[in-house]
Parts: C-alpha cells; structure tokens; sequence
C-alpha cells in the first residue's frame, strides 16, 4: 500500500505543473561526428535521435552541426518552409521525446 501511494504521488507530482512546459533533460550522449554529415545527414544517421528528449535531441544536432527544427509536437503542426537541406532534420515531438525525424 505504501508502494502504491508514493507511486501516486510521484504522478501527480509529474502532472501538477500548472500547465507549465518544463523540459525534460538526460544528458544523453549524443551519437558521434562523422565528416559525411557535413554533405548529407543520412536518414540512419537522423534516426540515432529517436528516442531523445527534445531539448537533449536539438543539442546533439547543435553538437553535429545539423540545422534542426520541429515540424510537430503533441499532434500540433508547425508551418514549415518548403526548401530541401540534406544538413537539416525535422523532428516529430510526443510528450518531449522525439518519436519521428525527416531529413531534408
């Protein structure tokens, strides 16, 4: 029972931020440079970013020289330019964690 209460309680905890956006941050290691990105950012190298939370996600494409941007977060889309880069990623955002990326 106690189990359960402090499970509870760190819930809403969690979801009692007053409709605040904290970000959320692990300090994840980003995936290595590699000189091909300077070219075009492969759609594997792109993918290495699954899973990262967003602002952990925009710092390692800092880190790789990659031009980033969100295309969606939480089912909103955002207006986006048409052009094509091969050094850019779009990234998808569900619940701060990068669930989609498209090069380009």
């Amino acid at each position: 029972m106690r189990r359960l209460l402090l499970v509870m309680a760190v819930t809403l905890a969690a979801c009692s931020n007053d409709g605040a956006s904290t970000p959320t941050t692990t300090d994840r290691a980003c995936p290595a440079a590699d000189p091909a990105d300077r070219a075009e950012i492969t759609q594997a190298r792109a993918d290495e970013l699954l899973g990262f939370f967003e602002v952990d996600a925009e710092r390692c494409a800092a880190e790789l020289g990659w031009a980033y941007r969100v295309g969606m977060r939480d089912g909103e889309s955002f207006a986006l330019t048409e052009d094509y880069s091969l050094q850019r990623v779009t990234v998808t955002v569900e619940n701060d964690v990068v669930t989609a990326i498209i090069v380009g």
